[in-house]
């Protein structure tokens, strides 16, 4: 099976909870080299990505993570046991493998990474980029990151969404018309 390509636009970049207030994160186009995905199974996928440089502002704030909303037909798998995403003991984060972090980008520091899935009960599929330690990401204070790595996880086709509150409107045949 070939690797499917996910554009840009499919992806939202954000900071973790427990991020310092007010913190953002921006990756360009052309700082995001590799993201795309390769089913392994009907059930599970391979997500291979490389970022050049993803600039945090305030620079020198702190940072718990980087997250990665992926617009695809697959939705997360939904733990109900695990809670929400929260940085406390890892809660709510499902599927993770290592990872590395440039943590000044162009240098020769590196530092071990991990990337998770977050388990999200709206099914969204989202990823999150840390260091091992849970530590602050932007410890250096330079105010950008690199990072590459590869995750595994458990996927399921398209993101059903539950109606809240909508009764579903039944309409019935009435055979076909001349």
């Amino acid at each position: 099976m070939a690797w499917t390509d996910i554009p840009y636009p499919a992806i939202t970049f954000g900071v973790f909870v427990g991020s310092a207030p007010g913190t953002t994160v921006n990756v360009a186009p052309g700082d995001l080299k590799l993201c795309r995905y390769k089913l392994v199974a009907p059930d599970t996928m391979t997500i291979d990505i490389r970022i050049a440089k993803a600039f945090f502002t305030p620079a020198a704030n702190a940072v718990s993570g980087i997250t990665m909303e992926l617009a695809i037909p697959f939705a997360s798998v939904y733990f109900p046991a695990l809670g929400a995403p929260n940085p406390f003991m890892d809660a709510g984060q499902t599927y993770s493998n290592d990872c590395i972090i440039a943590i000044d980008p162009g240098s020769i520091q590196h530092v071990p990474g991990c990337i998770a899935v977050l388990n999200e009960a709206s099914r969204r599929l989202v990823l999150l980029i840390r260091d091992v330690n849970g530590d602050n990401l932007n410890a250096s204070r330079v105010g950008v990151v690199g990072m590459f790595g590869q995750i595994t996880f458990e996927v399921t086709r398209g993101l059903r969404r539950p109606s809240v509150g909508k009764a579903r409107r039944v309409v019935k045949s009435r055979g076909r018309r001349r």
